[in-house]
């Protein structure tokens, strides 16, 4: 299962926009998925920052660029840190082989 850690920075640059952000948001935890994404864990909020924490599974993360590139043309999102996880396990076994 190819699982990626998906921060998303909010455009919360003033109430209106926050407002629009967290709406938009709703609505893709409700079903908007592009195909072969699915939401593992979260979502969550940064108490910290104005950012969406998300553990998704992603077949072929490029099937997000498109919904994700829109959102940033709307002004909804600012960016967005999209990291692969890698099992412990993996790491375990890597270290074992250097």
């Amino acid at each position: 299962m190819p699982l990626y850690l998906d921060e998303i920075y909010l455009n919360a640059s003033n109430p209106e926009n926050a407002k629009r952000a967290l709406k938009f948001f709703a609505e893709v935890f409700e079903g908007g998925f592009p195909p072969g994404v699915t939401l593992v864990a979260g979502p969550w909020m940064s108490n910290e920052e104005p950012k969406v924490v998300l553990v998704l599974d992603i077949k072929d993360h490029s099937q997000t660029f498109n919904p994700f590139t829109k959102a940033l043309a709307q002004g909804i999102v600012l960016k967005r840190r999209l990291e692969p996880i890698v099992d412990w396990s993996d790491a375990l076994k890597l270290a074992s082989e250097l």
